[in-house]
């Protein structure tokens, strides 16, 4: 079997550029045409059957594709007319989805229908670029990743409450391993956390960069943020798991708000862990962590203005605000006497 004729070729084409045309706009955050008048379980239902057909209509291409005789121009413009009106059907039932569900939902949704579409994409590429019966396997493989790309459609949390918990566990996941990772390194004197493990003759031989007893002292109060950043994302998951609610609009954007601001010291943690290894970045380490100490406060203000919290909730989210302090105020006396 060769590889996809001219005619077939500027088929092919025409069809992934509208794809890109499709992708492109489900990814202008500002175009989303909010609607109130879909429920968000009838969306849910909805978006779910056109990512199914997108998923069948792509295995339909991918068989024709695989076996000869290759299809005909008229047979591949039906074949791709079919996926373009799905894909055209899947934008229309996105832009159904109800304005009061919530950003972190919207944009956990937006994410899976982009994954889908470029997907789809990827697939016809492949076969008007690497036609013929050497990459077939190329061929199902690219179909297994839309078929990972509708099921990801069919696995979105089901409200802003499940979204945002999503969210916060893989925030969460991101801090436990850089608090692991500095831990660990804090066993020994930090050298070699960034090797590659590989041996190589045009490497230069050089003494590795080390932490000195006072770096490793200076650096003790910051691990502790690091440590402080973990604690929170665990209580507020349980908190939201406990007590979040997304029956009303104010419910539904104190959980976005919390977990933007959660976000933010995932962020500012996967910085401030590279400032720590020899050599120290004391400067950078020092603004990263009044970074950190700030945002964990604004999470924390967030939390506790929040309907996710209860009485139960108020003495965990305070000692956690005195310790975050409390290392900081370390770290700057550490300073001082360096």
């Amino acid at each position: 079997m060769t590889s996809p004729t001219a005619p077939l070729e500027n088929i092919l084409q025409n069809s992934i550029e509208n794809l890109l045309a499709a992708e492109k706009q489900i990814q202008e955050k500002d175009g989303h045409k909010e609607s109130s008048d879909t429920s968000l379980e009838t969306f849910q239902k909805d978006i779910i059957a056109v990512a199914k057909k997108l998923a069948f209509e792509c295995t339909k291409i991918c068989i024709s594709f695989t076996k000869p005789p290759l299809p005909t121009a008229s047979e591949t413009s039906s074949l791709l007319s079919a996926v373009e009106g799905t894909v055209i059907c899947l934008v229309a039932v996105w832009y159904k989805l109800p304005a009061n569900s919530g950003i972190t939902l919207k944009e956990e949704v937006r994410y899976a229908v982009v994954h889908a579409i470029q997907s789809t994409r990827q697939l016809l590429k492949l076969i008007k670029d690497e036609g013929g019966e050497a990459v077939e396997f190329k061929y199902r493989q690219s179909t297994g990743i839309v078929w990972q790309g509708c099921n990801k459609i069919e696995k979105c949390s089901e409200n802003n409450k499940a979204a945002v918990l999503k969210g916060l566990e893989e925030q969460s996941k991101m801090v436990y391993d850089a608090f692991t990772e500095i831990s660990e390194a804090m066993e020994g004197d930090g050298s070699g956390w960034n090797s590659l493990g590989i041996d190589s003759e045009d490497e230069e031989e050089e003494e590795e960069e080390k932490w000195s007893n006072e770096d490793k002292d200076l650096i003790t109060p910051v691990v502790n943020l690091i440590k402080a950043a973990k604690i929170l994302f665990k209580r507020v998951m349980a908190a939201v798991e406990r007590g979040g609610l997304c029956e009303t609009v104010s419910q539904v954007e104190e959980l976005d708000q919390l977990y933007q601001d959660c976000n933010q010291v995932s962020a500012i943690v996967d910085v401030l862990i590279l400032e720590l290894y020899p050599p120290l970045n004391v400067p950078n380490m020092q603004d990263q962590s009044q970074l950190l100490v700030s945002q964990v406060g604004a999470s924390l203000k967030t939390a506790v203005k929040s309907h996710v919290t209860g009485e139960e909730d108020q003495p965990h989210l305070e000692f956690l605000q005195k310790a975050v302090e409390h290392n900081l105020n370390s770290l700057k006396e550490k300073l001082s006497q360096r």
